[in-house]
């Protein structure tokens, strides 16, 4: 587009909306705004025709509904632009970047304010939150046909809890727990068996010195959740309780502090991270998956970048995963019988999410059904490295919606697809060209046929080309980097 032109801006956080310098675009009726919200949510990605015309017309579109969604398209570009909207061989692209939705700045403000909850820049995140929070201005997509509401209100919803869920720990943790109570007690009213505001009211009257009406809350909370749902409420929520119970004994006139376990245990990722965008694409689409949980397998030989890629991608997208990040090294590359055992790696995780290691059970199935337990309700990524089999990996799944796992392999573990749907990544070489990026990342300058010449010797696995830059950038090496490199596991 001319970058002369006056900036569209573009509303998905209430009505579906556009406008030029301050003033409405008119776009049109409900499959107009359909057809412009769909591309919005995918900026700058070709959504398939098909995919246009389930959302615009759902179960059941008519003959004429490719030829409408043409005439629609038309519509957009007469009232955007004609460069907003361009076609591909299977559908069509919005080419917008992420600052012209308030979608996109919503969540780019969400991040921030977690990145500085994290660095414990309290007062900066509350007020963060709260201007990402004032983005919204009713219900998400209105306008909108029915089927896409349906297919992604809730999920935009869910960013939207996850935010005020942010705010609210963040008010308690400033000592502000006294003016959070009223604004979580509406919240608990709009959302009677969400526990995370349960639990946020009950830490916000506990930090006030009202802990007999925090236990109140879980009283009434787990009475409905008895009456309706058959079931008590959460691991996490039962632990809450359980300090509670013990601060209201303490003798001291303060309350005892309540702090949220956030696990962030992913290493250290690799740098001149390099290539790969086909997989990074697959991995990012998991973030906008609802279901529980979206399941990653990452396969190659030796030395391929597997555990690199899983890496630079979780510490890419850490903050979606507000619950925190786990790590286990599975060692099912290491000799026979020193791989890490289902019963050994589930106390690890429980004991990363806040479980006393006291009351842990003995056995595996035990210890899996409380893993279940604890993260039904979170939003966790895992990075589970070096997995052995199927059997190892399975007790080590867990519930929570909006969860990611991603596992690196050696082996296929085709087992795994088949039982759990993960989506299958093998990573084969570098391409020559991201070969050379990353060698010339690392070592430095080099003559071109220096370069190719040790990246072919290197096979183009990542391992050996970093191994040979490290090598030819400290002139350790007496006859050309490769030969170094070429000892690398393959």
């Amino acid at each position: 587009m001319d970058s002369n032109l006056p900036r569209v801006r573009y509303k998905l956080l209430g009505s579906v909306e556009a406008h030029v310098e301050g003033h409405p675009i008119d776009l049109g009726g409900p499959k107009r705004r359909t057809v412009l919200a769909a591309l919005i949510l995918q900026p700058d990605t070709v959504v398939p025709d098909i995919r246009l015309i389930d959302l615009v017309w759902g179960e059941r579109p008519p003959r004429s509904a490719r030829p409408q969604l043409q005439v629609h398209v038309h519509g957009l570009r007469k009232a955007l632009g004609p460069d907003t909207t361009l076609r591909s061989a299977c559908g069509y692209r919005m080419a917008v970047d992420a600052e012209s939705t308030d979608h996109g700045v919503f969540e780019r403000l969400l991040a921030r304010a977690c990145s500085e909850r994290a660095a414990d820049r309290l007062d900066e995140a509350a007020l963060t939150l709260r201007s990402a929070l004032s983005l919204w201005t009713g219900p998400a997509l209105g306008g909108v046909e029915p089927a896409l509401v349906a297919h992604t209100r809730a999920a935009l919803e869910e960013t939207r809890l996850h935010a005020l869920e942010e705010l609210y720990g963040v008010e308690i943790e400033r000592g502000h727990g006294a003016t959070a109570v009223p604004e979580l007690l509406a919240l608990c009213a709009e959302h009677p068996t969400d526990e995370r505001f349960a639990g946020l009211l009950m830490s916000a009257l506990h930090a006030c010195g009202r802990t007999g009406e925090a236990l109140e809350v879980y009283a009434a909370l787990r009475e409905r959740f008895a009456n309706e749902l058959g079931t008590d409420p959460g691991s996490r929520l039962q632990w809450l309780h359980l300090d509670l119970l013990a601060a209201g004994r303490d003798d001291g006139s303060r309350p005892r502090d309540l702090c949220r376990v956030r696990p962030a245990e992913l290493p250290c990722g690799t740098g001149g991270f390099v290539g790969r965008s086909a997989e990074l694409s697959r991995l990012d689409r998991a973030l906008t998956c609802d279901r529980s949980p979206a399941v990653f397998l990452l396969t190659g030989v030796a030395g391929a970048g597997k555990t690199a890629l899983a890496l630079h991608w979780g510490h890419t997208v850490r903050e979606r995963f507000h619950d925190g990040q786990l790590y286990v090294d599975l060692r099912g590359s290491a000799p026979e019988g020193a791989a890490t055992r289902p019963d050994d790696a589930l106390r690890q995780l429980l004991r990363s999410l806040g479980a006393d290691p006291r009351r842990l059970p003995g056995h595996t199935s035990e210890l899996a059904k409380l893993f279940r337990s604890l993260t039904a309700d979170q939003r966790l990524l895992f990075l589970f490295d070096d997995a052995a089999s199927v059997e190892q990996l399975t007790p080590l799944l867990p519930a929570g919606r909006g969860s990611v796992v991603l596992i690196t392999s050696r082996y296929p573990l085709t087992e795994v697809v088949a039982r759990f749907g993960a989506h299958h990544l093998p990573l084969d070489v570098l391409s020559r060209e991201s070969s050379v990026e990353l060698f010339r990342s690392l070592a430095g300058t080099a003559e071109s046929a220096v370069v190719t010449r040790i990246t072919d010797r290197c096979g183009r696995l990542p391992l050996a080309l970093r191994l040979a830059a490290a090598s030819h950038a400290v002139g350790e090496a007496g006859e050309p980097p490769g030969a170094l490199a070429l000892g690398a596991p393959s």
